[in-house]
């Protein structure tokens, strides 16, 4: 099997070609599953390993992970995830195995790329069963991910990454993960509402006892299957906001892209909500431990986001997006976050950054309420016609003839590149921009400034003209 592996990694170099080869299509599936099995069943032996030669596993590992073109099976490439997550050295204990991760030259140079790729692309495995799939897959690439960003040339590698691909990749790859996030964390909330009430159910023994055993069965069974579902929901959901916090602390930019700073700070303040909000007491578990729920942590590291996310916002952006959000935002939620934290010891200048946030977010919040009087009455043609928002950037959809705003079509291909409004293939590159719309809503916006600043000084006028007679008299 290691000479099979030499001599196929042998013959490709990195980056593949475009178009998979004759001679490798005609390979058999099962012998890179029989393989990938074979690896993870030795990996779990202690030192089942030591002395095998696993460069070239390593190797062909990440060359096909992330190459649909070359083996389209996403199982089959997440099983080399399985492999990888083996090999880690706080799971192999292997001098060996660590130097796959931390001097391997294809690894430092490729690894992390190509893990965030396969993330991207687990979102749509073809099988009735993706959606619940592709948690167990990116479960298994979170893992693999933090322990790279702890490896510093992976971590450089990442922000490179970040930073070469902030519009491709890295963007696609931060939407799905704040996708998992949101589902995730209010799947786990809203079970525990549930869980809670069977557990009242089943604590009024004399009311329980009264009813049908066969109800009381099938209670019980519910019960228990609730238990393993928030469990497993929230660790996951806690995998991914820790990844949202530690990759926010260096990595900004892509967070405050138009197309994606509303709707993390929408998510950040739903987390804050249900955290610190009116409904946080209903939350509150017997054993909080055992469903893998840590609210204390979990406030933290939201906070952080925001801080993080703050620190990076040259164009002083973000606190209007949080302002913006109708649906979550309360400026009280920063005080009553900021209360928590400091019982709970957090750092005095996270908590003072904190409060600063949101005293900037109430500021922009009552701005934009003086802008939305100013412009009164908007022009059905101006309004996006999915978000009904004044249009900032508007493009027209090359299908359908749509007219849209760009942030909010961009923010729609990140998880579907299709047409909304006929589901014809879509992509960034294909948006018309229609200059003589904008033209007209950028003048349409000035005139009803200068209208109302018009207004204020005749209104100024009026009212010292008033006051002028009014001294006259008392003068007389």
């Amino acid at each position: 099997m290691v000479g099979w592996v030499g001599w196929l990694v042998g013959g490709f170099k990195m980056p593949l070609p475009s178009t998979c080869s004759m001679e490798f299509a005609s390979m058999p599936e099962h012998f890179v599953e029989d393989a990938m099995e074979l690896l993870t069943f030795a990996s779990r032996i202690p030192k089942a390993l030591d002395g095998v030669l696993l460069d070239d596993f390593m190797n062909f590992i990440i060359m096909f992970m992330a190459s649909p073109q070359f083996i389209k099976n996403p199982y089959l490439r997440a099983k080399m995830v399985e492999v990888l997550n083996c090999w880690m050295p706080r799971r192999s204990g292997s001098s060996v195995t660590a130097s796959l991760f931390e001097g391997h030259q294809l690894s430092l140079e490729y690894l992390v790329r190509n893990l965030l790729k396969l993330y991207v692309d687990i979102e749509f495995t073809g099988s009735h069963t993706q959606f619940y799939d592709k948690f167990n897959i990116r479960h298994n690439i979170a893992e693999l991910l933090e322990y790279l960003w702890q490896v510093p040339s992976h971590r450089n590698a990442w922000r490179q990454i970040a930073k070469e691909e902030e519009k491709g990749v890295y963007l696609n790859f931060l939407n799905f993960l704040i996708n998992d996030s949101i589902y995730l964390l209010d799947e786990s909330l809203n079970k525990i509402l549930e869980h809670k009430e069977l557990e009242a159910e089943m604590s009024n023994t004399a009311e329980w006892e009264r009813r049908p055993a066969q109800e009381r069965q099938e209670r019980t069974r519910l019960f228990q299957s609730q238990e393993n579902i928030i469990r497993i929901d929230m660790k996951l959901a806690n995998e991914d906001v820790t990844m949202l916090a530690f990759t926010s602390e260096q990595i900004t930019a892509p967070f405050l892209l138009p197309e994606m700073v509303e709707r993390v700070a929408s998510m950040l303040n739903y987390f804050l909500l249900q955290l610190v909000g009116p409904q946080r007491k209903s939350l509150c578990l017997k054993d909080p431990e055992k469903y893998e729920f840590h609210p204390k942590q979990l406030l933290k590291q939201i906070v952080h986001i925001y801080v993080h996310l703050a620190r990076g916002d040259i164009e002083n952006i973000f606190p209007a997006a949080i302002s913006k959000d109708g649906r979550s935002y309360n400026e009280q939620l920063f005080s009553a976050a900021a209360d928590v934290l400091r019982r709970i010891h957090e750092d005095g200048r996270i908590i003072q950054e904190f409060v600063e946030l949101g005293a900037k977010a109430k500021v922009a919040a009552s701005e934009a309420m003086d802008a939305e009087a100013t412009l009164g009455e908007i022009p059905d043609e101006f309004l996006d016609p999915i978000q009904y928002t004044l249009m900032k950037d508007p493009v027209i959809l090359p299908s359908s003839r749509i007219t849209i705003d760009r942030p909010v079509i961009q923010r729609h291909l990140l998880s579907d590149s299709t047409d909304p409004f006929n589901r014809s293939h879509l992509t960034a590159d294909m948006l018309i921009a229609d200059d003589e719309l904008k033209a007209r809503i950028d003048e349409f916006i000035k005139s009803q400034q200068l209208k109302k600043h018009s207004e204020g000084l005749s209104m100024q006028s009026t009212k010292d003209t008033i006051q002028t007679a009014a001294g006259d008299m008392l003068i007389d």
